[in-house]
């Protein structure tokens, strides 16, 4: 599955999760630029294909990726797993926001300086003002630039995701990764989230695990199809235009 500008290519990747293959023979390439749905039923592997773009899958014991998994930067291809990029640089560059919201028990403002300072060797001042401009990106800011030294865990939950978003972005990453980014959140505070990643398309790659196939085809521009362990069938935009149910049937021919 080949696409003129990748930003990612997969050459007969696998992994095994404590002696279990979980995915294998994943040959594709995801494209630079777009927003790329993963979809598939519950327990085909979406979210552990996320984590093979960021090695996150590294943090359970027993896991082996297998194959090969190249990324295209704007002057080199590196092998992530071949530890031609620092893992801290790598999970800077490909940035993921999990589906439940992940902050941290400290204030709004440190749950995004606090890793540019520890991690990335940014001045006080410098993260200060990288999170106040993430904060803006992720339409947060002005909901929250009079309490930045609040407890973030008192944020609603759509906020709470927002700030993740906000967290990612102010790591200057080229790729997002989303784990069914509006799945536990409310009607209105999804359809928040919704309007923001419409804004950041284009200006970033985004690769998205969704089930649902009504924000696929509001949102995508490409779908990946899991089934059987690997990728059963990839949809252009034309294949997703019209209802959700159309998309559905489609989804439920692979």
């Amino acid at each position: 599955m080949e696409t003129l500008n990748p930003v990612f290519t997969l050459r007969d990747v696998g992994v095994i999760l404590a002696g279990r293959e979980i995915l294998a023979g994943l040959n594709v390439e995801i494209s630079k630029g777009a927003a790329t749905f993963v979809m598939g039923r519950s327990g085909s592997g979406k979210t552990t294909f996320l984590r093979i773009l960021n090695r996150l899958n590294e943090c359970f014991p027993g896991c082996r990726t297998t194959g090969e998994v190249l990324l295209h930067l704007d002057d080199r291809v590196v092998r992530t797993y071949d530890d031609e990029l620092p893992l801290p640089e790598l999970r800077r560059l490909v940035g993921m926001v999990f589906q439940h919201p992940n902050v941290l028990p400290m204030s709004i403002e440190n749950n995004i300086a606090m890793p540019l300072v520890t991690v990335h060797g940014f001045t006080r001042g410098q993260a200060r003002e990288a999170a106040r401009m993430a904060l803006e990106e992720a339409r947060l800011w002005d909901e929250v630039s009079d309490r930045l030294g609040a407890d973030a865990r008192t944020l609603s939950g759509g906020q709470q995701q927002r700030l993740c978003l906000a967290r990612a972005l102010a790591m200057n990453p080229q790729v997002l990764l989303l784990d069914e980014p509006t799945s536990s959140l409310d009607y209105t505070a999804a359809k928040g989230i919704e309007e923001l990643l419409t804004s950041l398309k284009g200006r970033y790659t985004m690769v998205v695990v969704s089930h649902g196939a009504d924000f696929a085809v509001r949102q995508a521009d490409d779908i990946l199809v899991l089934r059987d362990k690997t990728i059963h069938g990839r949809l252009a935009p034309r294949d997703i235009e019209g209802s959700d149910s159309a998309l559905r049937e489609r989804l439920e021919s692979f």
